[in-house]
């Protein structure tokens, strides 16, 4: 089982994942009236599966330390490569003018990308300071140093 901080960190990436996909969905929803398709859905669909796909990732920490340690790491990025993408999109729509929704939407998901990303760097997983193996002397001889 994950350290409780890591599985408190995987919630937050995994709602972060299920509120792109709900926007995409948003988005496809608001937009068939004017018949664009699934263009516009497609952007937060790939950052909502590469962000489970890390959360999943980030969750294998027991099992092989280096999967896990990518996972959370990259992971940590993925809110601030969703919201450099979102607000270029957005950016870019309001230059067109034509899809006011779409820019409203693409906006607040970049700012709640921000937000996202705040939030995963404050309680991200701390590394361990000693490996459990050692006794209580050893650690506070490891840590002292």
């Amino acid at each position: 089982m994950p350290p409780f901080r890591t599985i408190w960190f995987a919630c937050i990436s995994l709602s972060y994942s299920i509120l792109l996909f709900g926007t995409a969905m948003l988005g496809f929803k608001l937009t068939t009236q004017n018949e664009t398709g699934w263009g516009p859905a497609i952007l937060p669909i790939i950052l909502a599966i590469l962000s489970l796909a890390l959360t999943i990732m980030s969750l294998l920490i027991k099992r092989n330390y280096t999967v896990g340690m990518v996972g959370i790491h990259l992971a940590m990025i993925m809110p601030l490569a969703g919201a450099l993408l979102l607000g270029m999109r957005a950016w870019d729509l309001y230059q067109v003018g034509e899809q006011g929704t779409q820019v409203t939407l693409a906006g607040m998901m970049a700012v709640t990308s921000i937000y996202v990303f705040v939030t995963m760097m404050l309680i991200r997983p701390k590394k361990e300071e000693a490996p459990a193996t050692m006794d209580s002397q050893e650690k506070t001889t490891a840590i002292g140093q």
